[in-house]
């Protein structure tokens, strides 16, 4: 059986005790050529295979070498080492071939397609196309963008470099083998000498028809070996035993022991040169010799060079052999390692399983061990348009940056993102990992926390929804609820939101929003009471459900609205209040009304007013508000402060008058009153008592 990994420098890599059969290819996966068997061992025991689940050693092939697993479909190996340590491996992976023939890349599969491996001599350039992904060595992948790839013209390795490569559109994988080779650059001369020199010091004469004389020393025939200190020079001379006239003295010069230097190029990698005599080279040994005569060799060089590819790493025990006027001198073993592999792209997970998220999102980023984390986050932005739905690569979202890394303590973070305020907010986050001097890929993650907007469609599917844009509310009761779980919230309408009969309550700010045809209508005995919060509609319609009868008898007078320590704000929206025997369209207590530019009418058969306050603000403005009812009042208040400023003012029925006010400071100006009444032709649009303080201006009576 031949060694696996088999370099021309007499690379050895270390192997654990305990992992002396290693499965270079195939890996488990799905992939879109046919696999290549590589296997990397210790070099003890025979190692054999099978494809049909049988016993390797038994019935299956003897492994020499790389081979072609031709194979497609689900694919299963098994892989046993015989020897001192047995062990066995399964692998089970899938081929489905493609061979990319449409692809703007398919030159580049044909290159390897067929035969599963491709050569690569160093100082050439591997040319991966950018529309391909690719990652070197076993999992976990560390996938970087297609690129023109080299090894230093210098290195000396041979070997063999798995290569996955994935088209990120498709999520097709190829994995092919990568083998490399040296430049054959030096020289060959060699020099028949009657010594050995072992282990540097050690001085053997070989030839016992020679006499042999080493510096000053006396001509001798040495029967043992002699120890040299090799920090100085030396001279050593020999002549032939037997006599003869100008029988020749031929001789050597053993110069001092070099030094070997270790440097980094630009590129990554390592140069070995001698700090020494110029008459020195180097060669790298073989794996089947030692030392001296019985060494096998290669050519002879001044530098010998170590790399690998971008993306790859390579460590292992360089074996050179050293030469002087090409006479072998010594050995030394020196280690290695190379990392150009960037750290895999760092696993962002979150809390939130959509783009959307209602709650505070946990967010956790883990890195590739041993390896230095940096992450980034956006600054919080604040979405201003909530009625359009938006994706991970809206155009909306392309300016914002998170690069602003930062390391971590740990390979390992976790954070919770939590927007301030009110509003949709958007954050990105954006993390690598680094060893050494290599930075892995990017990974990003973005989403949008929207504890504030909430929509509904009357038209949805309510066993879907959940209050986004996506699958908005369809009930009220699951509007209501949605509401009141935060401080803040705005509810987008579409279509008719029904309340209920009852008395539903508003715990929290909130603000409705007319998405389309908006209407809030209220069922006859509905209403909405407001706590210690602010109400706002926006371009609604408030109405009553329906025809506006009762379908059963309601009890005492039940606005559509009780404010409590609270504040309601309508714009621009328009309000049919229809009651059966009693209405009142609000009714407020130490609290705050704001109407500006609506249109209201509230009817009843005995009672009707739009609105009946304690201890409350109100102003309204450029709005045109009406009540009918056998008694019929716009306003009613009891202590506060009022402004009505621009307004039209209609009331009908028996009796009635567009305000009372008690104990109230008011100020009433441009205001237009008309009345259809039967019993008060003459009685004043507007009552103060004497605690109230009046100011009215340009206003028309009835």
């Amino acid at each position: 059986m031949k060694k696996l990994i088999v370099f021309l420098v007499s690379v050895f890599f270390s192997v654990a005790a305990f992992a002396q059969l290693k499965v270079i290819s195939p890996i488990e996966g799905t992939f879109a050529n046919r696999q290549m068997l590589v296997l990397e061992t210790d070099g003890s025991g025979d190692c054999y295979y099978s494809l049909n689940g049988a016993d390797p050693e038994a019935f299956g092939f003897a492994y020499d070498g790389p081979v072609l697993i031709d194979l497609d479909g689900p694919v299963e190996i098994r892989i046993a080492k015989t020897g001192k340590h047995k062990e066995e491996i399964t692998v089970k992976y899938t081929v489905i071939p493609d061979s990319a023939l449409t692809a703007s890349y398919s030159s580049f599969i044909s290159s390897f397609y067929d035969s599963g491996i491709l050569n690569y001599t160093s100082g050439s350039i591997l040319s991966i196309p950018e529309s391909l992904m690719y990652s070197f060595g076993l999992p976990p992948d560390s996938f970087l963008t297609g690129r023109d790839l080299s090894i230093s013209q210098s290195s000396v390795l041979t070997r063999y470099i798995p290569c996955t490569l994935l088209d990120d559109a498709s999520g097709k994988k190829w994995r092919f083998i990568i083998k490399t080779f040296p430049q054959t650059a030096g020289v060959y001369s060699r020099r028949d000498v009657p010594f050995v020199i072992t282990d540097w010091d050690t001085i053997t004469f070989t030839n016992e028809n020679y006499i042999y004389k080493i510096d000053s020393e006396y001509w001798e025939l040495p029967k043992k070996s002699i120890k040299l200190d090799r920090s100085v020079s030396h001279m050593i001379r020999w002549q032939n035993l037997e006599y003869k006239e100008g029988n020749p003295i031929d001789f050597f010069v053993l110069p001092p022991k070099p030094e070997l230097e270790q440097s980094t190029g630009d590129d990554g990698s390592l140069i070995f040169n001698l700090n020494g005599d110029a008459s020195y080279s180097m060669s790298v040994l073989s794996t089947g010799g030692t030392s001296g005569s019985s060494s096998q060799y290669q050519e002879l060089f001044q530098q010998l060079g170590v790399d690998t590819f971008y993306g790859d790493s390579v460590s292992g025990t360089l074996q050179i052999g050293f030469y002087t006027n090409s006479v072998y001198q010594g050995k030394i073993e020196v280690p290695f390692a190379i990392n150009k592999r960037p750290p895999s792209t760092p696993l962002i997970s979150s809390s939130s399983a959509a783009f959307y998220s209602r709650e505070p999102v946990a967010i956790t980023i883990k890195g590739e061990s041993m390896s230095d984390l940096y992450y980034a986050v956006s600054e919080p932005y604040t979405i201003t348009s909530a009625s359009e739905t938006y994706s991970a690569d809206s155009a909306a979202f392309a300016s914002i940056r998170a690069d602003d890394f930062k390391k971590a303590d740990s390979s390992s973070l976790s954070m919770v993102l939590t927007p301030e305020g009110n509003g949709a907010v958007y954050f990105k986050i954006a993390a690598y990992s680094k060893n050494e001097k290599n930075i892995g890929a990017v990974a990003t993650y973005s989403v949008i926390i929207d504890q504030y907007n909430y929509y509904y469609n009357s038209f949805a599917d309510s066993s879907i929804a959940d209050g986004t844009a996506l699958r908005p509310y369809a009930t009220f009761d699951q509007c209501i609820e949605a509401v009141n779980k935060g401080r803040y919230a705005c509810l987008r309408v579409k279509g008719s939101l029904v309340v209920p009969t009852g008395v539903h309550y508003i715990l929290s700010n909130c603000l409705f929003v007319n998405e389309s045809d908006a209407s809030l209508e209220f069922e006859q005995g509905a209403s909405l009471v407001v706590k210690n919060s602010n109400l706002t509609l926006e371009n609604f319609t408030v109405c009553a459900a329906g025809d506006g009868k009762a379908v059963y008898k309601i009890d005492g007078i039940v606005p559509y609205f009780k404010l409590e320590d609270s504040v309601l704000d309508i714009k621009n929206s328009q309000i049919a209040a229809a009651f059966d025997s009693n209405g009142l369209f609000a009714e407020a207590i130490r609290s705050s009304v704001n109407v500006n530019g609506t249109i209201a009418s509230v009817s009843a058969t005995v009672y009707a007013s739009f609105i009946s306050g304690v201890r409350t603000n109100l102003n309204i403005q450029n709005s045109s508000i009406n009540t009918t009812a056998a008694t019929s009042v716009i306003v009613s208040l009891n202590q506060g402060d009022v402004y009505m400023g621009n307004n039209s003012f209609k009331i009908s029925g028996e009796k009635g008058r567009v305000a009372e006010f008690f104990g109230v400071t008011a100020t009433l100006e441009k205001n237009s009153y008309k009345a259809s009444l039967k019993n008060s032709s003459n009685a004043a649009p507007v009552y103060a008592d004497k605690a109230s303080s009046l100011t009215q201006k340009d206003d028309s009576r009835f």
